[in-house]
């Protein structure tokens, strides 16, 4: 693993020891298109995007109030730069997102799950490489294991979240890892593709609320 992704990585999860959390959540809207970075820092990994006019939760502060901690759609946590946000009307506090829920199996609301590996964006020469997953809140374990606060992962590959109130399907556009795998080798043909990853229960369902990542787009050469 390289120096910028183990570094990234120590930044990400000392996040809530450099933020100033906010009493409420509040909501902003993107003054023009903005990443959304796994640390207060431009040297940080980029998890998602956000385009201009997109409305997003804004949780809390970091580095003197210059990144603005965000909760994405899918739950998972991200900074963008401050100057990027605008807030919004006090009076609107509706979210762009609806609220999503899955099975009976709960999750805390802060859990997700996140691609480490390839970024938002990215361009692979030749179609094999490796996904790396990341998970936050929660641990990984095989299905069929019943503990509290675990799940293992799905990998979404070109196509949409399933019905989560159900057990997630498996063929070749939704992959299951019921070993508690974290990382998998891929081949993919030529073209534009998709990925995300999607947390089940010890009987492949999604938790509530649904423990999942932004879904990312890659380009194969």
């Amino acid at each position: 693993m390289n120096k910028n992704l183990v570094i990234t990585m120590i930044l990400f999860f000392c996040a809530p020891a450099i933020g100033s959390a906010q009493a409420t959540v509040k909501y902003y809207t993107a003054a023009s298109n903005s990443n959304v970075r796994a640390a207060p820092t431009t040297n940080s990994h980029k998890i998602s995007y956000l385009t201009k006019g997109k409305r997003v939760q804004v949780v809390g502060s970091a580095a003197g109030g210059n990144w603005h901690q965000v909760r994405l759609g899918s739950g998972q946590m991200g900074f963008v730069y401050a100057r990027l946000l605008v807030a919004s009307d006090a009076g609107d506090s509706s979210s762009d997102e609806p609220e999503l829920a899955g099975g009976p199996t709960p999750a805390p609301e802060d859990a997700f799950s996140y691609i480490v590996w390839p970024t938002d964006g990215e361009v692979i020469p030749g179609g094999e490489f490796v996904v790396l997953f990341g998970l936050h809140g929660m641990g990984a374990a095989p299905a069929g294991v019943e503990k509290a606060h675990t799940g293992h992962h799905h990998l979404l590959i070109d196509t949409d979240l399933p019905p989560l109130d159900k057990p997630i399907p498996s063929d070749d556009n939704y992959v299951h890892f019921g070993r508690g795998q974290t990382e998998y080798q891929i081949t993919l043909p030529k073209g534009t593709h998709t990925l995300q990853l999607l947390l089940g229960d010890a009987k492949h369902v999604p938790h509530t609320p649904p423990v999942m990542s932004e879904k990312i787009t890659v380009q194969v050469q």
